[in-house]
This record gives C-alpha cells, structure tokens and sequence, in this order.
C-alpha cells in the first residue's frame, strides 16, 4: 500500500470512528427518523455539507485562525450549547403535547427544511466536529496528499458520516424498530430530548 492510500485508509478509519461515537448528530438523525424516516434523511443531509466546508477549512489552515481569535471558537460552542438545550426543550415538551406522536394545538411536527437545517446547525457550531476536522489533516499527514487526493478526502469524509447516519435512520424507521417506537414515542422523545439538553448543557459548561 502507498503512502497516499495509507493516509487516505487512515482519514477513513478515523471518520467511521468519529461517526460511530454517539453525539448531538446521532441523537437528532434517531429522533428525527423515529417520527419520519425522510426526516432522518434530512438531518443527515444537512450534516453533509458542512463537513465539506470544514474538511476544506482544515487543509486551509482555518484552525490556525480559530487558535489565533478564541472568540469565535467561544461564540461557536455557546451557539451549539443553547441550539442543543432548544431543540430538546421542544422535544420534551412535544411529548406532552402530543403523547401519540401527533400534532397537536400550538405544536407541530419537524419540517424536511428544519431537519436539514438542525443537522447543518449542530455541525456548524460543533466544537468537537470543529477541533476534529482542523486537526486530523496534520494528525494524518494528509497535507502531503496531491491536490486530487486532498479533494478525494475532503469529499470522502463527510460522506463516510453522512452514510452512516442515513442507514441509522434507515434502522430507526424499519418496520419492526418503529413498531417499538410507536408504543414508547413519548418517552422516546423525552430522552432524546434530555440527552439533547445534557450535550448543550456540558456546552455551556465547558471550557474552550
């Protein structure tokens, strides 16, 4: 195996590792497909795009930037803090809204638009996703890589995640698991919501 090939093995392994550890995405692709699979699809949609645009600002040395002005890595990890806290309120008070999983009076059910947006926003402003893409390059030795290798990894990476979660929700809304759902759906969604509040909470908590 080339060196290239290794690097680019090595960029792969790390993503599939970094897709499989539970987080705000996984837990916003299980909720959203719990309720509709194209809701899953949708979340895990909106992740893809902004792997793009991080795995392109770790080539370019964005971590540098973000090293060298703290503030805006801090205003990222309060804006992801109190986006999670949010999006779990909404879903803890949902379930007692509406316990059968139906819209009710004053609620309504997550849009395509929103699911999308909710996986591009808990990327967007992920610390963790953030500290990973501007240091695995460097990690890897990824800079070493041709111009067409680096474009092949920085389009690999986030499809590599992007894939994982749609067959999460694939899973999430097969027959067998969403007859399961259907009976527990309230407390479903009130542990997918406190989960969500306790990512944001440790945010907000946390130190950059």
């Amino acid at each position: 195996m080339t060196t290239s090939l290794q690097i680019i093995a090595t960029l792969a392994a790390a993503q599939v590792a970094i897709a499989l550890a539970p987080g705000p995405n996984t837990v916003l692709v299980v909720h959203a497909a719990a309720h509709d699979r194209r809701l899953g699809y949708a979340v895990a949609a909106g992740i893809w795009p902004v792997g793009i645009f991080w795995a392109i600002g770790g080539l370019v040395g964005l971590g540098t930037v973000l090293t060298a002005l703290p503030e805006i890595a801090e205003a990222m990890r309060i804006a992801c803090g109190f986006y999670l806290v949010w999006l779990g309120v909404k879903a803890v008070r949902r379930s007692f809204v509406a316990p059968l999983g139906l819209p009710a009076a004053g609620d309504r059910a997550m849009t395509i638009t929103e699911a999308f947006r909710a996986g591009v926003l808990s990327t967007l402003t992920n610390p963790k996703a953030i500290a990973y893409y501007m240091s695995i390059f460097t990690a890897t030795g990824a800079f070493a890589l041709s111009p067409a290798e680096q474009a092949l990894a920085v389009a690999m990476m986030p499809t590599v995640s992007s894939l994982w979660y749609t067959l999460l929700a694939v899973f999430v809304s097969s027959r067998p698991v969403a007859t399961v759902v259907d009976r527990g759906r309230p407390w479903l969604d009130r542990i997918a919501g406190l989960t969500m509040i306790g990512f944001g909470a440790r945010l907000l908590a946390s130190r950059g």
